[in-house]
C-alpha cells in the first residue's frame, strides 16, 4: 500500500531528524502487517528549492498514495494541513494521527473564558476521515482501510449548509 505520511518536515521539529517518516513507516508496517511503500516527500525532491515545484511534487505524491496519515503532532506546520484537504480533494481516504493529551485531541483548551475538558480541535476532527490517538490505532485502521472512504470537498458544503 502506498502511504503519504502528512507532518513535519524541519529536523528541528519534535522529531530531531528529517526523515522520520522511514521509523513511523517501519512501525506501522510492524504493528499492522500491512507492506507499506513510504512516499516520503522528502525524498522525492530535487535540489530545487522552488516552492512551486515543492508543491507540485507533494501533490503528485499524495496523488499517488492509496491512503494520507497526517501526523498532527503538537508542532505541525500549515504544510500539513494544507496536505489534509489536497487529499480530501483527490479522495484519498486520510487518517489523522492527533496523540491523546496533544493539543488536537483530548487536551484541556480555554476558549472563550471556558475550559473544555477532552478538547477535540473541530478542523482536524471535520478533515480528516478517522482520527487515531496512538499508533497503534493507525496500524488497526490500515489493515481496513478498504473500509475508509472520502466524501473529498463535500465537508465544507456541508458545513456551510449546517449553519
Amino acid at each position: 500500500m502506498k502511504v503519504y505520511i502528512a507532518g513535519k518536515v524541519s529536523k528541528n521539529s519534535q522529531f530531531g531528524t528529517h526523515h522520520w517518516r522511514d521509523e513511523f513507516c517501519k512501525k506501522l508496517q510492524e504493528l499492522s502487517e500491512v507492506t507499506l511503500e513510504n512516499l516520503d516527500p522528502l525524498k522525492f525532491q530535487t535540489a530545487n528549492t522552488d516552492t512551486n515545484t515543492i508543491f507540485a511534487k507533494d501533490c503528485q505524491l499524495i496523488y499517488q498514495a492509496d491512503i494520507v496519515v497526517a501526523y498532527l503532532s503538537d508542532d505541525i506546520s500549515v504544510g500539513g494541513s494544507q496536505e489534509i484537504l489536497i487529499a480530501r480533494y483527490l479522495h484519498k481516504p486520510v487518517i489523522g494521527f492527533a496523540p491523546y493529551g496533544g493539543k488536537f485531541n483530548g487536551s484541556r483548551k480555554e476558549m472563550l473564558g471556558k475550559i473544555i475538558e477532552d478538547y477535540k480541535d473541530p478542523f482536524v476532527f471535520s478533515t480528516c476521515d478517522i482520527v487515531c490517538g496512538s499508533i497503534e490505532e493507525v496500524a488497526q485502521k490500515l489493515i481496513g482501510v478498504s473500509n475508509i472512504t472520502s466524501n473529498g470537498l463535500a465537508i465544507i458544503d456541508q458545513a456551510i449548509s449546517a449553519n
